[in-house]
């Protein structure tokens, strides 16, 4: 009896193996899967899938890269432009995801690499970035920081400057919420330079109403701090 159940299970073995195999192969198609417009030459193509993949091998979030796609399409961007701006985003990601590692986070959260994208985007170094990550406590998300950092930089606010200002709210154990006040802060100053005190006082009053709303929506997507940017 007991042979015929060996012989049972290894006449199965070989169908179970193949079984196997097309689920595996299955799932590694459905992940590789890109929704690459069909009018895209076989050259664009191939790049953008290729940075997807160099994505997915190194757990970065693709999200941002299919962003680009999307602002490409609506911006009227050709194919080799998008591809390139794809490119140009997964070395961000990898950039950033790198330069938390480098700083002792083992395992940066998607939203914190994305953020920290975005940020390089507009001018900050992965030494920047790294920076930060040195300072903020292990349990402490970056996103909020680097997305704020991002939209000083958007404000014309010097870079160095910008990741000096947030290291100090870092070091300070701040919470998220002193850190986007960073931004109302930003707006005041840029308004007393004009020399209008009543529009000051405005300007103020709306940043800090826009700075609450980035506290509690940055947690949940990152391009709800700071507008798209181009392909």
């Amino acid at each position: 009896m007991k042979n015929h159940f060996l012989i049972v299970a290894l006449a199965a073995a070989p169908a179970l193996l193949s079984a196997q195999q097309v689920t595996a192969s299955a799932r590694t198609q459905a992940q590789a899967s890109v929704s690459v417009p069909a009018s895209y030459s076989a050259a664009s193509r191939a790049k953008i899938e290729a940075a997807f993949n160099a994505a997915r091998e190194k757990n970065l979030p693709q999200q941002p890269m299919q962003q680009r796609i999307a602002e490409g399409q609506a911006k009227g961007a050709n194919d080799a432009q998008v591809a390139g701006a794809v490119q140009k985003t997964e070395a961000r990601l990898e950039a950033s995801q790198a330069a938390m590692i480098r700083a002792g986070r083992t395992h940066p959260q998607p939203q914190e690499v994305a953020s920290g994208e975005q940020a390089m985007e507009r001018g900050a170094t992965d030494a920047q970035i790294e920076a930060l990550a040195k300072h903020a406590p292990s349990a402490q998300s970056l996103t909020v920081a680097l997305s704020v950092l991002t939209k000083l930089e958007a404000e014309g606010r010097p870079v160095s400057n910008a990741v000096a200002s947030i290291q100090s709210k870092l070091d300070a154990r701040a919470s998220d919420d002193a850190i986007v006040a960073l931004l109302d802060g930003n707006a005041a100053a840029g308004t007393h330079a004009g020399g209008n005190s009543a529009a000051t006082a405005g300007n103020s009053n709306g940043a800090a109403s826009n700075g609450a709303g980035i506290g509690a929506a940055v947690s949940g997507a990152v391009h709800g701090v700071v507008g798209v940017g181009k392909p």
